[in-house]
């Protein structure tokens, strides 16, 4: 049962997830489990379809939602399916996070694999599971930080709107299908 938090999601004494989020306005917010993964993966694909993210489709998609590092992932419900993922990883080794916080990358929580449905967008899902990944890095102490590609326009909107600040851009970190190094914007949490 997803819980459904208001309010602060600061984590309790031992908890085994720091930062086991709630949600913004009831969206329903939970820990990803292991049974996810499916639900999850097909999301992505359809995600994909429409949008493009991720640019290049993983040989292992359930793998790629589960990047080194990961500290936790969540999912999003609406109407008892998963409807949207994200995952906080422990260290970004991006140059502009790193001159831009003067931090270790050990020090950054990197906000990773944020994605809603197509048939689930524009119901605050986004939003609330940025939330919830930015609650768990600030519970482990890490700095809240994120990349984009710079054509993602929708991206950039919610981080802008949620406070986000960018500190620069920079070549990606990898190649699109056609070979070119996408621009991506870094973003930090004040």
């Amino acid at each position: 049962m997803p819980r459904r938090v208001q309010g602060d999601a600061s984590p309790g004494p031992g908890d085994a997830s720091p930062g086991d989020p709630g949600t913004l306005s009831g969206v329903p917010v939970r820990p990803r489990e292991p049974r996810d993964i499916p639900a999850c993966v097909a999301s992505l694909r359809r995600v994909h379809d429409v949008s493009g993210y991720p640019s290049r489709w993983p040989a292992d998609p359930g793998t790629w939602i589960t990047p080194r590092a990961m500290v936790a992932a969540w999912v999003a419900e609406h109407d008892g399916q998963v409807a949207g993922h994200v995952a906080l990883v422990r260290g970004l080794r991006l140059d502009r996070l790193l001159q831009a916080t003067g931090l270790p990358a050990e020090s950054l929580g990197g906000i990773s694999r944020l994605y809603v449905d197509p048939g689930f967008q524009r119901l605050g899902l986004a939003r609330a599971l940025l939330d919830a990944a930015t609650d768990a890095a600030l519970a482990h102490r890490l700095k809240p930080a994120l990349d984009v590609v710079d054509e993602s326009a929708p991206a950039i909107a919610l981080y802008e709107r949620a406070g986000w600040r960018q500190v620069g851009t920079q070549p990606a970190t990898w190649t699109d299908p056609d070979g070119s190094v996408p621009l991506i914007r870094c973003y930090v949490r004040p």
